[in-house]
């Protein structure tokens, strides 16, 4: 962790510490003597600072890469923060490192277009990190900087040019300092000793934009002083140029012939800039965040890290294949390829060369992606040396060339929806549609865009070519340009050998494309999602008729905003018992009802309910007897009714009044319900357990873990009564007195073995073995208790005798079936009158 000097009082965890890192400009401020008086007070503050740090904390400060070298002006040069590098408080040179890497144009005209074929090459980039400008020579002036009129860093006096070198630190890490007052090179070294100190790379950094590397200080923000374009820019976004250029320090630094021993510490390189607000949220939430906008062609490698450079993508692509192609990097940074199924590796190839401009050749037994390949110029004798007619010329025609390209593509900055990118060229050519597989931000897809419609502008325009056969250097990829033709260049698509080398090639788009125009709203997906605690519904029910020995545990949750997957688990266990992937629709009671007849319409009653989300709407009745609009609803009791209901009316915003209802279903007892009371819709948002038997009548604690980023979870401790599980009420009770005098009781059985069915067949049996208990009642009193394996009990006439002291004239009596688990069930009732 390297902190900033303000926070020290905070630096207990950390294990470096900058002083000082944005007083930089202040120290080259002279004073009497040439002395710089803002150095000596670092340094003070530097022992200051480890007096209170310890020798524990590294101490360094971290300077701007124009200052950490020297201060120049004039032919003069002062080694002004030599005092502290030397000083024993400072454990290391730190540098803000923002040299530019590149100095690229647009086109092919330029001075480095001759040194890569891309500003993207590593090679190239890496050639500069100690070369280039700032190292080999500088420009003088804008003008000069126009003109590319470079000034050669040349030191004629004493020999050092390393001393105006701002890049070679190589060079500053390992001499002795020396200044020059008013030129003159002083007899008397500085305090610093060669390679006394590690260079720390305070900060090291690109925009992601256009050209980043031609000037890599510059930061995107117009209320910044260093905030603009980098020379030569469109000012595009360009999130592979910030990429490469680091990966072409990382690559130059860990090589021990760049880097010896001891000089820069590639464990104290730190890239500018991380940021704890979390992608995509930050930039999106600009409304939050003021500096959301700047993020587009900024220095921060939040969202872009996962991107890959064309070179890297078809690298792995080939790996996998199980082949080496070489690719060159080249724009757009992708952000992901879709391999859709089994395929070649040419086939996913593809579609990255075709956006990054490139074509696949064989050179020197090795597939390379070209950009471009060597520009050949063939000279009319060449081709006069032949008695044949040697160049056909083809050209497309103009109105069958696409006019505009419409790309789709999956939007990395809207959270990977598909969109379409379209380019535009003059004239009133079709429109045609291209879909590629791929990951890409909007600048990247009108960057593609704009090639494969420049591309496709150019493909009909063909040369067929006649060559001496001793021309065998010409290769499929090489560009040829022929003198008397102002067209061209003109690429190399196929070779045919005989007495004569017959060379096909097609037109190439001069220059590259370019991506302009992209000013768009962020996506909305950067919403933060706060942490939420579901409200879980659990609800004990009866068991269905296709498993009727197990009653179940139904689970509904709700959460605004939806966390993700609510898991449920076993306490206990910790096994996973239940997902629920969306929302279930829950509500409360606002208007009661009494308890009522089971499993018939009931159109007196009405229910309202309250939803917390969600919507309810009418059902025609074969619709709701079929199990539509199912809810389940507490009842005072603390048990669970589940009711039908075909009509639903929306009274106001999320209150529904619902009528034509059906009690008591599903093996559920019809109960009084008031106001306040739980609501739950079954279906869709509610899973259903089995629990078993033996585990009925238990508390069980279950741990519910809202969405992935919950790793604690939260008890729900959920009571299995016994309710649903008891045998149901039987119906249809009669009493009948006999010709012997004894009362014969019958009654029908119910079961929830066979549903809610209105047929004629006796119900299923539900437990076994079949037992009843009838309770014989004179008022209150219980006189009586019969056993009974079937539906009919006799009441024998000595048994009213011993009850009533003669024939009973009326009673009251009970019936329930007995469980062999549970016991008595629920209670039909009748009564006997004479």
């Amino acid at each position: 962790m390297v902190l900033h000097y303000a926070s020290i009082a905070a630096s207990a965890g950390a294990d470096a510490l900058l002083i000082g890192s944005e007083m930089r400009g202040l120290t080259t401020v002279r004073g009497a003597g040439n002395t710089f008086p803002f150095v000596d007070a670092l340094v003070a503050l530097a022992g200051d600072v480890r007096a209170v740090v310890g020798p524990g904390v590294k101490l360094s400060y971290a300077a701007d890469w124009s200052e950490y070298s020297g201060y120049q002006a004039a032919g003069e040069k002062f080694f002004h923060l030599d005092p502290l590098w030397a000083s024993p408080a400072i454990d290391a040179v730190g540098i803000d490192c923002y040299m530019p890497l590149s100095d690229w144009r647009d086109g092919e005209g330029h001075l480095d277009a001759a040194l890569a074929e891309t500003a993207y090459a590593l090679d190239y980039l890496q050639g500069n990190v100690a070369g280039g400008e700032g190292f080999d020579w500088y420009y003088a002036s804008d003008a000069d900087r126009r003109a590319q009129v470079r000034t050669p860093i040349t030191d004629g006096a004493y020999g050092e040019p390393w001393v105006w070198r701002y890049k070679d630190i190589r060079a500053f890490w390992s001499q002795q300092h020396f200044d020059r007052p008013g030129g003159v090179r002083s007899a008397v070294p500085t305090a610093w000793v060669p390679g006394s100190k590690p260079i720390w790379l305070t900060e090291l950094g690109c925009g992601a934009v256009d050209k980043g590397a031609n000037q890599p200080n510059i930061f995107g923000d117009d209320k910044s002083a260093e905030g603009g374009r980098p020379y030569f820019s469109s000012g595009m976004p360009d999130g592979l140029m910030q990429r490469q250029f680091l990966r072409a320090h990382q690559q130059f630094w860990r090589d021990p012939a760049n880097n010896p021993a001891g000089m820069v510490d590639t464990d104290r390189v730190y890239l500018w800039t991380w940021d704890a607000r979390p992608f995509p949220s930050f930039p999106a939430l600009e409304e939050v965040w003021s500096d959301g906008p700047n993020h587009r062609t900024g220095h921060w490698l939040t969202g872009r890290l996962g991107g890959a450079s064309s070179d890297e993508l078809i690298g792995a692509i080939a790996a996998d294949h199980g082949i080496a192609v070489e690719a060159a990097p080249a724009a757009p940074l992708i952000g992901g390829v879709l391999v859709r199924g089994p395929g070649t590796a040419r086939e996913a190839i593809e579609p990255v060369l075709e956006i990054t401009g490139q074509k696949l050749m064989a050179r020197n037994g090795t597939l390379v992606g070209l950009v471009r390949g060597a520009v050949v110029t063939l000279e009319h004798d060449l081709l006069a040396e032949l008695d044949a007619p040697v160049v056909t010329r083809r050209r497309g025609d103009g109105a069958e060339k696409a006019g505009r390209l419409g790309l789709g593509y999956f939007d990395r900055e809207r959270d990977y929806l598909t969109a379409t990118a379209t380019a535009l060229r003059p004239g009133n050519g079709p429109l045609q549609s291209q879909s590629l597989p791929m990951v890409l931000d909007g600048a990247g897809a009108r960057l593609a865009a704009e090639r494969l419609l420049d591309a496709k502008g150019v493909a009909g325009d063909r040369v067929e070519l006649a060559l001496p056969p001793n021309r065998v250097a010409l290769e499929p990829g090489d560009r040829i340009a022929l003198p008397e033709l102002a067209e061209g260049p003109f690429e190399v698509t196929e070779i045919r050998d005989g007495a004569v080398r017959r060379v096909s090639a097609t037109a190439v788009a001069r220059g590259d494309a370019v991506a302009t125009g992209v000013d768009r709203p962020r996506g909305g997906g950067g919403v933060p999602m706060p942490a939420v605690v579901p409200v879980l519904v659990a609800t004990h029910l009866p068991p269905l008729p296709d498993d009727p020995n197990k009653t179940r545990l139904v689970l509904g949750a709700f959460a605004k905003p939806w966390p993700g997957p609510v898991r449920v688990t076993d306490e206990v266990t910790g096994a996973t018992l239940a997902g629920l992937a969306r929302p279930a629709v829950i509500g409360t009671v606002v208007a009661g009802i009494g308890a009522g007849l089971e499993a018939v319409w009931d159109l007196a009653s009405v229910l309202e309910v309250q939803l917390r989300s969600g919507h309810l709407a009418d059902v025609k009745e074969a619709a709701a007897l079929a199990g539509s609009n199912r809810l389940a609803v507490e009842t005072d009791g603390g048990g669970w009714e589940v009711i039908g209901f075909a009509d639903a009316e929306l009274i106001s915003a999320g209150r529904y009044r619902l009528t034509r209802l059906l009690r008591g279903l599903q093996g559920s007892q019809t109960a009084a319900i008031s106001g306040g009371r739980r609501v739950m819709v079954l279906g869709a948002g509610t899973v259903s357990l089995p629990v078993e038997a033996h585990r009925i009548g238990e508390r069980r604690t279950l741990r519910v873990f809202a969405g992935a980023a919950d790793m604690a979870g939260r008890p729900l401790v959920v009571d299995l009564d016994p309710g649903p599980a008891l045998p149901l009420a039987p119906v249809h009770l009669a009493a009948e007195r006999q010709a012997d005098g004894s009362v014969l009781l019958r009654w029908m059985r119910r079961s929830r073995a066979n549903g809610d069915g209105w047929g004629v067949a006796e119900p299923g049996q539900e437990s076994g073995p079949e037992t009843w208990r009838v309770d014989i009642y004179d008022g209150v009193t219980l006189k009586r208790t019969i056993t009974t394996a079937e539906n009919v009990a006799s009441y024998l006439v000595a048994d009213q005798l011993a009850d009533f002291a003669g024939p009973a004239v009326a009673f009251d009596f009970a019936v329930a079936q007995v469980s062999p688990v549970l016991g008595a069930g629920y209670w039909g009732r009748g009564r006997f009158n004479g």
